[in-house]
């Protein structure tokens, strides 16, 4: 199905948790003028621990430089986890279709759309605290591979969930992410916002801004579609 931009983020290479398998089904379904991946899309952080590679990883850039090869244009926006290549001086440009960034402006073909993208990680207080934000990663981990476990049982229950929203709450005065952004988005003369990072999928407005997540591939299978001047969140 050919569409005008597709949005993925928190795929997460290199977990044990990631969902390559699926994303590489939702890409083969379609073909995106322009493809934003919304940070996160390898988890260094966790192959930096202990090294894990899987063929479905590898599956997933073969098909996105497939893409490129055949015309789309990929923009990679760094988050947390993979801002090992924030240590370059971004952006970077492959080729002539794929660069790598830390945020950018989207803009429809008419020009009269801007959204801001952005991982959302530069918005987030407990990132700044980063020894608590690579503990909750670990922990993050362990939790996926319980509940793995515990669906191979039976349960349906999801410890990961359920740690993640008791820790973010428990930290919630630190910051305000979904605010932070609608903020940064007007500072920018944006009507919204695109962003990853928080692994909960989102479609509405803050206030007069247009806030999307693109939720993650660990739990949700979610993915953002932009076509004919209309924004969809989708789940696999």
């Amino acid at each position: 199905m050919k569409i005008d931009a597709l949005f993925i983020s928190d795929v997460h290479l290199g977990s044990k948790g990631s969902n390559a398998k699926d994303l590489l089904h939702l890409l083969k379904k379609y073909e995106p003028k322009q493809l934003f991946i919304v940070g996160d899309f390898i988890d260094g952080w966790l192959l930096k621990k202990h090294h894990y590679w899987n063929q479905d990883f590898t599956n997933i850039i073969r098909k996105i430089l497939s893409y490129s090869k055949n015309g789309t244009e990929v923009c990679y926006v760094v988050g947390n986890h993979d801002e090992f290549l924030r240590d370059f001086d971004l952006p970077i440009k492959f080729g002539d279709n794929i660069n790598i960034v830390d945020e950018v402006i989207f803009s429809s073909e008419r020009g009269n759309t801007k959204y801001l993208i952005t991982h959302g990680d530069h918005y987030d207080g407990i990132i700044k605290l980063r020894w608590l934000a690579h503990f909750g990663s670990w922990g993050y981990e362990l939790a996926i591979g319980l509940d793995r476990l515990l669906k191979s049982f039976g349960y349906k229950s999801s410890v990961s969930k359920y740690l993640k929203n008791n820790v973010k709450s428990a930290v919630k005065f630190i910051t305000d992410f979904e605010h932070q952004l609608k903020n940064e988005a007007i500072k920018r003369d944006c009507i919204g916002v695109i962003c990853g990072h928080i692994h909960t999928p989102e479609d509405r407005y803050v206030g007069n801004v247009h806030y999307l997540n693109c939720g993650d591939w660990i739990e949700n299978n979610s993915y953002i579609i932009y076509n004919k001047g209309e924004f969809k969140l989708k789940y696999l």
